[in-house]
């Protein structure tokens, strides 16, 4: 069965030579979770001419073709990874979407979406007793660079999500949506989805916020610790000469006089 489904690819490997398709947009969704991992949902929209649509629909029941087997039966330019993190990323899917056909045009329009986790994303930097700065990396963009520094190019839309309860303490440059206003200390409340359309530079993005932790979450993290400190103090040196000593003051009150 993996022989034949081998040899499935290798045959629409050959038939992607004379096939055409175009690039038409990327969107990237970059979700950020409260512990600074980040879910990101890619997708790129081609243009398939009425010769390749056929190649197009046969490869989406492929369970066996990889994002490379994909750039090759496209030639897309867009049909890559485009946000990183120091630590590797996870449950890479590569999802072709069902074709759009339009009564106006010969062409159809297909969508291919990457999914894919990425542990460690953004740092997390405790400021307060519950309260926890993250700070995005630019350096995790890669899209199109240029003389002066990486852009968001034309037709790619960038969407970046943070939780719900967040403080948006700085963010540069302003979102095409929606239309922010700052408060007198210039923080942005009760705004979780920011959007930039290219074309943008990139080489000045920031974007930090700040979000405090349920009460809860800090007495839990409280008796954690010294549940830790506790457990660490019993078992070095002077916690078990300590706990000797307990054991034995305890046999000698228990034990019956005689």
């Amino acid at each position: 069965m993996r022989k034949l489904g081998v040899f499935l690819v290798f045959v629409l490997l050959a038939l992607a030579v004379r096939a055409d398709f175009h690039d038409l947009s990327l969107s990237v969704t970059v979700k950020i979770n409260t512990n600074g991992s980040a879910y990101v949902t890619e997708r790129v929209r081609l243009a398939i001419d009425p010769g390749s649509v056929d190649l197009y629909n046969r490869s989406m029941y492929s369970r066996n073709l990889t994002i490379m087997d994909w750039q090759q039966i496209t030639n897309s330019k867009l049909l890559r990874q485009h946000i990183f993190s120091p630590v590797s990323l996870s449950n890479m899917k590569v999802v072709p979407e069902n074709l759009n056909s339009y009564s106006f045009s010969t062409a159809s329009t297909g969508t291919i979406r990457l999914d894919y986790e990425l542990e460690k994303f953004v740092p997390l930097n405790q400021t307060g007793p519950r309260t926890v700065l993250y700070a995005f990396n630019r350096s995790s963009f890669s899209f199109e660079h240029s003389p002066s520094g990486q852009i968001l190019p034309q037709d790619t839309e960038l969407t970046i999500i943070i939780p719900p309860d967040s403080i948006v303490t700085s963010i540069s440059p302003d979102p095409d949506e929606p239309t922010i206003t700052r408060d007198y200390l210039g923080q942005v409340i009760g705004v979780s989805n920011f959007t930039w359309r290219g074309a943008i530079p990139l080489v000045d993005f920031e974007l930090t916020f700040t979000r405090e932790e349920p009460i809860d979450v800090e007495v839990s993290r409280f008796f954690e610790d010294i549940e830790m400190h506790a457990l660490s103090f019993i078992l070095s040196t002077p916690g078990i000469i300590l706990t000797l000593l307990v054991l034995i003051a305890v046999a000698y009150l228990t034990l019956p006089k005689r």
